[in-house]
């Protein structure tokens, strides 16, 4: 395992969690802001685009990092779901029965990127601790 990217991937995971909540912040301020998809949700876009670009830059610090298959697999798995927010953003047809099927999975699989991010920095650091107590055992 590389040390310095899997501090790095550490750091990444935890600023990726942070823009998780602020998107179901920003999500929130759309629905107030008049309901529909228009301006209010301006920003909610932004960022969705920021965390789809910051998953894919997660999977090459997690290829870099080289802490296992599973924690890569899992970063991978976060892209994903990103991707399919994306697609569940742009299929949805609000005012329909299909498209508040949707939003409501939408939100559920946000849910599921918060609880995913966060279980992998867990893991990470779980990864990085090993590491050092092996280095003093060794020491």
């Amino acid at each position: 395992m590389n040390t310095a990217f899997a501090r790095t991937l550490r750091v990444w995971l935890l600023l990726l969690l942070a823009l998780l909540v602020v998107q179901f912040a920003l999500a929130g301020f759309g629905v107030g802001y008049g309901g529909g998809v228009g301006a209010g949700f301006r920003l909610h876009f932004v960022n969705g685009d920021v965390l789809l670009f910051g998953y894919a830059a997660a999977v090459v610090l997690a290829l870099a990092a080289r802490p296992g298959a599973r924690i890569v697999r899992l970063t991978v798995l976060g892209t994903v779901l990103v991707l399919l927010q994306h697609a569940m953003g742009l299929l949805s047809v609000p005012g329909t029965v299909w498209g508040q099927s949707l939003f409501f999975f939408h939100a559920l699989n946000g849910l599921a990127l918060i609880f995913l991010t966060f279980r992998t920095g867990r893991l990470v650091r779980d990864r990085l601790r090993e590491r050092a107590a092996q280095a003093a055992a060794a020491r």
